[in-house]
């Protein structure tokens, strides 16, 4: 990287490469999805509420009440884990469980 003024010049190497991942968030949903569950068959409770926070598309998909059999999934591959209390949704339940803030303070 050289920096000229306020700018940062990159080599053409360099920015050859840059923005691919890119191309994931224009992707069709259900394509990206059959990705990350073919890519990550165990994913944990958590990493779907993380992955339900990068953006606001995924959010949608991701507590769209058709997807529910993915966070069942994910919460059967927890032993031992309490079923998720009434009232709550899967991903509601998962964030109380799994989410280390303070649910008093929210």
């Amino acid at each position: 990287h050289v920096k000229t003024g306020t700018s940062v010049e990159t080599s053409g190497q360099a920015r050859k490469g840059q923005g691919k991942l890119s191309l994931f968030t224009e992707a069709p949903l259900d394509v990206l999805f059959e990705f990350y569950s073919r890519s990550f068959p165990n994913l944990e409770p958590l990493d779907l509420l993380r992955m339900s926070r990068t953006t606001k598309t995924l959010r949608s998909l991701l507590m769209d009440k058709s997807y529910i059999s993915v966070w069942q999934s994910a919460l059967e591959g927890i032993e031992g884990l309490p079923p998720v209390i009434e009232g709550l949704s899967e991903p509601q339940y998962v964030n109380l469980m799994f989410d280390n803030h303070c649910h008093v303070c929210i």
